[in-house]
């Protein structure tokens, strides 16, 4: 991932996604907007202590800086669950000036609509951009521990075939900014949230000075290879939430205080 310099904000963009212009792409980072303290200052989250009034200030910012209407963006209520939804166009504009109207309870979005942009927000979870050029599909999923123990990821790309028709093979993925197996200390409950992972759990957990280590980017790259997405067509990050504080809020450094970033996708 690379940060590219708007107007007003930075994002960072993933060089696997630049061939395909019918289709444009961000993660947000913290940089560019109004808000102050533990929000400052891009915070895009109405589900925190930050000012209403200030989100959606920052909100129409990254909006005019993508060059997209904040009322083209569709966003989720999440909820940490496996849930996926399929947008269409009369979705579009749900959640983007309020929190009341975003989809309740959904953490995956999927959609073959044009001129709508689907996102998630994130401040350690993990998000991964999907899309299938074949079928010119896209979806957005928050995959924080309790959805990656139950496969969110999986169930995504299932709906992208049922609904679209959509071959693994052909899928290009990129696993965002989260919080990363350094720094993801967990507890015995997370541990055997990943019981039917069976041998596999062993991959993405470690020991480490006593402390339970939990690595949700491989996790979620292992689910995806599993389903057939081909290796070569999986992109991620070194960037940890918790280790880059400049960059991204995190949830964890911020001792659960912290605003939110975004990742989007769109379809032109």
């Amino acid at each position: 991932m690379k940060f590219v310099q708007l107007k007003n904000t930075l994002i960072g963009r993933f060089s696997i996604f630049e061939p395909y212009h019918e289709m444009t792409h961000f993660i947000s980072t913290r940089i560019g907007g109004y808000s102050r303290g533990p929000y400052e200052s891009l915070n895009l989250g109405y589900g925190t202590d930050d000012d209403a009034d200030t989100v959606t200030r920052n909100r129409l910012l990254l909006a005019e800086d993508l060059g997209i209407p904040l009322d083209w963006f569709v966003f989720p209520r999440q909820t940490h669950s496996n849930h996926v939804y399929r947008v269409v166009e009369g979705d579009r504009g749900l959640g983007s000036m309020d929190r009341q109207t975003a989809i309740p309870d959904t953490d995956a979005l999927v959609t073959h609509v044009r001129h709508t942009c689907i996102v998630v927000q994130v401040a350690d979870c993990v998000p991964v951009l999907l899309f299938d050029p074949v079928q010119r599909v896209i979806a957005v999923v928050h995959a924080g521990w309790r959805g990656t123990a139950s496969a969110i990821v999986a169930e995504t790309v299932r709906a992208m075939q049922h609904h679209y028709g959509s071959r693994p093979a052909d899928i290009l993925a990129a696993i965002g900014p989260s919080i990363q197996g350094c720094c993801y200390q967990v507890g015995e409950d997370v541990y055997q949230a990943f019981v039917s992972w069976d041998n596999t759990r062993e991959k993405i957990f470690q020991y480490r000075n006593h402390q339970l280590l939990l690595d949700l980017v491989a996790a979620n790259q292992l689910l995806l290879l599993n389903l057939g997405v081909d290796a070569r067509n999986i992109a991620t990050t070194d960037y940890c939430t918790r280790c880059n504080p400049r960059y991204f809020f995190s949830s964890r450094y911020g001792k659960g205080n912290t605003g939110r970033f975004i990742a989007g996708m769109m379809l032109w």
